[in-house]
């Protein structure tokens, strides 16, 4: 989609002086700036159909089992040449420009898929696999204070594992779509509701001047841990209810497993105690 008419030499500037990135550091890269020009306006072009794609999509998510809220959105054009400059950093020998830059960068729309449970994304994401063609294996983004258990689960289901310095927490899907003549790739990122809500206040913060100082990344990190404590929580909740409150006998197994569960909780030992001696009352009389 390049018919787009020529833009003008002041337009192409403000473009490219919009970027926020000194010239060197793209023509380094042998990116030339009509390249660049020419992908802004290719992509402006294509924002109405990428609308619509990324709505389409969202619907066909949003009515999922387990599936709280979608939200969807289109890349900003700045920020698809900032990517287009990034991707050509890191892979130099290839070749990006308005002709192919569809191919190559997966999130010109992109969509975030919001659930209540931390185990909910195994059937959302076997849902998203069964509906659609996947463009490569899943990436489970996972912080470096999680458990080991939690990087084998991921790695079980097929999920390529990376360890994320800034404690970012999601499952991230990149699936092929083609409502029309033009193949495209949209991402479709998994995560709870309070990774959502940690995500964003670190985008908020950290975004801005990714050289925060220590105290605000000390902050971010404790309330990493507190999110990541609290979809412990929330799943433990949920196993309490599902097992407990229940007409049928619960075997063994499982109440061993409830009780590792509750072990694992970051709560005081005095809690633990007083919810384990409830959780045991409670077992008595559903026998």
């Amino acid at each position: 989609m390049t018919s787009h008419n020529q833009p003008n030499e002041s337009q192409s500037a403000a473009i490219l002086t919009s970027l926020g990135i000194a010239e060197e550091e793209w023509r380094v890269q042998g990116i030339a700036p009509e390249t660049l020009v020419a992908i802004y306006h290719d992509f402006i072009q294509r924002k109405t159909e990428l609308l619509e794609i990324a709505a389409l999509t969202s619907r066909s998510l949003q009515y999922l089992p387990d599936v709280h809220a979608v939200r969807y959105r289109v890349k900003d054009p700045l920020h698809l040449l900032r990517k287009v400059i990034r991707k050509k950093t890191e892979y130099p020998d290839r070749t990006i420009d308005e002709h192919n830059y569809v191919d190559w960068i997966n999130d010109l729309a992109g969509l975030r898929v919001l659930y209540l449970y931390k185990e909910s994304w195994q059937k959302i994401g076997q849902l998203i696999q069964d509906k659609w063609e996947l463009k490569r294996p899943p990436i489970a983004y996972i912080s470096a204070g999680e458990a080991e258990s939690v990087a084998n689960l991921f790695a079980a289901t097929g999920c390529d594992i990376r360890l994320h310095g800034h404690g970012y927490r999601a499952v991230h899907f990149v699936i092929r779509t083609q409502p029309n003549r033009q193949r495209y790739f949209v991402e479709i990122q998994l995560r709870t509701l309070f990774e959502e809500g940690w995500s964003e206040i670190d985008h908020t913060i950290r975004y801005p001047d990714q050289s925060c100082n220590a105290i605000i990344r000390e902050l971010l990190t404790i309330l990493n841990r507190l999110t990541g404590q609290s979809d412990q929580l929330a799943s433990f909740i949920r196993a309490v209810f599902n097992t407990v409150y229940t007409s049928k006998q619960i075997p063994e197994k499982e109440q061993s497993k409830l009780f590792a569960q509750l072990q694992a909780l970051s709560i005081s030992r005095t809690e633990k105690r007083r919810l384990q001696e409830q959780i045991e009352r409670m077992l008595k009389t559903a026998k």
